[in-house]
Parts: C-alpha cells; structure tokens; sequence
C-alpha cells in the first residue's frame, strides 16, 4: 500500500524544489508581455510548469524507488505544486504590467510663484526685488517693534531668486530679516506681483531673558574694582553675608545725576548672549551693579544699601586675583582723591596720578600734589573709626 503522508510530503517537496524557477520564469515573461501587449495573459498559461517541473524530476532521477503507483503519486502532487506556483506567478507578472506606470515623465507639483509682471522686473542675474507693502503687523503677546526697526522694515527692499515658489520666498525672506535684525518672531506673506506683507516681533533683550531658573538679578551699590565688566564672577556681602554672583551690568555713580542719565540711555550688556558695552571694563569707584544671584539669595542682598564687592580670579587673570586675595586679608584695593592735608604711605600705595601723568612705582615719598590715587588699606570709614579710638 501507498503512505500517503510520507508520498504527499516527499511529493510537495519536489514540486516546490523543482517548480519554483519555472514559476519565477513564467510570471517574469506574463509581466513583460503585459507590458509590451498592453493586455494580461491568461492565467492557464501559469500549467506550463507542470511538464517542466516533472521533466526535472525525471532527469534529476528524484522519484526514487518504490512501486509504480507510489511514483504516479509523486509526480502527480509535483504537478499540483508546480501548477499552483506557476499560476500564482502568472497572476502577480499581470499585476505587476497593470500596475506599473508606462508613463516615466512624471508630473512635477508646483506652488504658485510671481505673475508675468513680477517677472519683467528680473535682472541680468536672474533676482526679483521683493518690497514691504502695508504696516508692519504685531503678534500678540510680544512688544511693539522701535519706530526706527519699523521703518527699516516697512521701506526694505530684498533681492531674491525670481524662479522660486512663493513659499520659498516668503522662508527666504523671514530668515533674512531673523539674520539682519534679530528678531525674535517674523512671518512673511509674498503675493504674486512681489509684494510682501511682514509680522513681526522685536529682538529678545533685557536680563530677563538672560536669567535661568532659580536665578534673580539684583541690583546693589558698593566701591568697584578697576576693570570690572560683565561676565566677571564677584562676591557680594558684608561682615556677615557673602553672595557669590555673575555681573551683569555695571551701572553709573548713584551720586552722579549726569551719568544716571547717561545710564538710562545705554543698553545693558549681558554675559549670557555675550555682548559688551563699548566702555567694557568700566574705571573702579562707587557704582551700582547687576549681579545674576541665587533665588535664595536675591532677598540677603535687598537688606543693605551698600556692599563691599571683590572680583573672583578667572582663569589666569592674576589682577583679579590678588584683588581678591587683598580683599580677604582686610587691605581691598581702594581708589580716592586725597585732600590737601592728606598723606599717603608708599607702602599701601599702588599708584598715583598726578596731572594726566600716572605713577605706579611709588618712591619712599609720596608728592602731596596728587590727584587720584589706588592704595592697599582699610576702608576710609574704618582707618577714621581706628584714629578717633
């Protein structure tokens, strides 16, 4: 008798071996004779690999031995298989012909760009010039633009290439203007005959925009360092409160009417973005300064008028660093106008100025006709307190 499980599966297995390659032919021939014909092949012509695949068989000698009606039975499942995959590749080839595009020059999309009268205006170099029209609009939530950035904008005029879309355009012309005037939001709508129609938001500015979270700026007054700018690190206190700080701005001698005028005027500098004022390094004195703190400790510093403020050493500034370290030994370096009756000692002094003349090699004797000089002592108030004692 015939195993029939055994003969099916050694049947199916010769059909799948040997039907496979004639099945990928016929359906390749169904594809390109669907394309050339413009018409599907029947699928019946799939049974074309029946006779092949059994021819396989046959010469490959994979029958094997067994009786004759075991051997009919394999051929007779290679046949089915065979005859399967040849009609299912002939299905997939018509598919293929059916779906695939015969047409190759594909349609290209394209936005609206400039109408014909846009387009005379083109020069040699193939640019259109794009101009403002219109008020420059706001966006809500943002602060108005200057009226000089406003004029700037509304009588603008920008070259661009005449053969891009509209939309590329108004991109074009929105990072422009983000480039040349900071802006902080823009957006740009360009009709057909060139013309553009611009919203936008003034640039990002002032120290709030500088500070991180769990930071505070404040303001505080004291006797600054020579040559202190923004960026420096400095420490802010007194006998009992020391505040480690970032300068943001050095201000004007609270005292001095004419330069807190001149103070409201100038735009602070900030370290964050890495602007300077153009008097960076501003000439020590009695000054105010911003300073980025510590949320926790913006209140400390709000409890005093005035505060002693030394510099910390960055990097291999040794100026900064030996203020600093004079500082914390209880001689700061102190800047005044000597009177007529004052003295200075030549060995607290750094240098003097005489006239227009400075002097920082001080002599044993120090002239009594100087006009400015930088010393290494206690405080005024404290020396005063020390010689009434």
């Amino acid at each position: 008798m015939v195993d029939l499980p055994y003969e099916t599966v050694l049947g199916v297995s010769f059909g799948l071996l040997v039907g496979f390659v004639p099945a990928l032919a016929v359906g390749s021939i169904a594809a390109v004779v669907g394309l050339g014909r413009d018409r599907p092949v029947p699928i019946a012509a799939g049974v074309v690999t029946v006779p092949i695949a059994i021819a396989a068989v046959v010469l490959l000698g994979a029958l094997g031995s067994g009786s004759v009606l075991a051997q009919s039975y394999r051929v007779a499942m290679v046949a089915l298989v065979s005859g399967v995959l040849g009609v299912v590749a002939t299905s997939q080839g018509n598919r293929i012909a059916t779906e695939l595009p015969r047409d190759r020059a594909f349609p290209i999309v394209r936005g609206p760009a400039l109408s014909a009268d846009a387009i005379d205006a083109v020069d040699a170099i193939g640019q259109v010039t794009i101009r403002s029209t219109g008020a420059i609009r706001e966006f809500d939530g943002y602060p108005p633009l200057s009226p000089t950035l406003r004029t700037v904008l509304e009588e603008g005029a920008w070259r661009l290439p005449a053969d891009l879309q509209l939309s590329e355009l108004e991109r074009r012309l929105e990072q422009r203007l983000q480039t040349e005037h900071g802006l902080a939001l823009v957006e740009v709508s360009i009709d057909g005959r060139g013309r553009a129609t611009i919203a936008a938001a003034p640039p990002a500015k002032g120290v709030a925009t500088t500070l991180g979270d769990g930071v505070r700026a404040v303001t505080v007054t004291g006797l600054l360092p020579t040559g202190i700018e923004p960026g420096d690190t400095v420490v802010v206190g007194n006998d009992e409160t020391a505040v480690d700080g970032e300068v943001l701005a050095v201000g004007a001698d609270p005292t001095s009417e004419r330069e807190h005028d001149l103070e409201d005027g100038r735009e602070m500098a900030t370290a964050a973005d890495g602007r300077h004022p153009a008097d960076a390094g501003t000439d020590g004195g009695w000054r105010r300064l911003t300073v980025a703190v510590e949320t926790t400790a913006a209140g400390d510093l709000l409890q005093e008028r005035a505060y002693r403020i030394a510099v910390r050493p960055s990097g291999d500034n040794h100026e900064f660093e030996a203020a600093t370290l004079l500082e914390a030994a209880g001689q700061p370096v102190t800047a005044f106008e000597p009177g007529d009756d004052e003295t200075l000692e030549a060995a607290e002094t750094l240098g003097v100025r005489t006239g227009d003349r400075w002097q920082f090699a001080v002599d044993d004797a120090v002239s009594g006709d100087v006009d400015r000089a930088f010393v290494t002592a206690p405080p005024r108030a404290t020396r005063e307190v020390a010689s009434d004692d």
